[in-house]
Formats: structure tokens, C-alpha cells, sequence
């Protein structure tokens, strides 16, 4: 094939991680395609929040944090991300 001549290249290369998270098209592509699916949209909006989040200074992801669980954890919340445990 056309591997870089890396051992497991294609296994890398098929990853969810590589392709939707790496990848800044596959990034955006995916992202796109969760923000569509009426079922999938909160899923979209968490991930960005989530990354938002990383982004923040210490001091700020405490409220930042909370802000995230009343808006998608919490019981009766309008985002909230059932498929997911506690």
C-alpha cells in the first residue's frame, strides 16, 4: 500500500480519535453531522462545552463545570445527555 511506513499506520488511520477528534475536517465534518440529528444534537453542543472547557483558565472551570451539569446532566435540563451515565 501507500503507508508512511508506519507499523499499524491503518489501523491509526481508521480510529474514531484520528478521524473525528485529529483530523480538523473530520473534526468538523462529524460535528456537523451531530448538530443535523435532532437525537445526536446535545451530544455536539457537550463536546464543544467540554473542549471550551479544557480551554478555560483553573479559577473559571468550576462555574464552568456547573454550568455543564445543569445544562446537560440535570434532570428535566432542555440539552440533557441521557445515554450517558452517571
Amino acid at each position: 500500500g501507500q503507508g508512511g511506513g508506519q507499523v499499524g499506520g491503518e489501523e491509526e488511520e481508521t480510529s474514531f480519535r484520528w478521524q473525528c477528534v485529529e483530523q480538523p475536517i473530520g473534526k468538523l465534518l462529524f460535528r456537523r453531522f451531530l448538530e443535523g440529528e435532532p437525537g445526536l444534537a446535545a451530544a455536539g453542543a457537550l463536546w464543544a462545552e467540554l473542549e471550551a472547557i479544557e480551554l478555560c483558565e483553573e479559577e473559571e472551570r468550576k462555574a464552568a463545570a456547573e454550568g455543564l451539569r445543569a445544562r446537560f446532566f440535570a434532570e428535566g435540563a432542555a440539552e440533557r445527555c441521557g445515554f450517558l451515565s452517571a
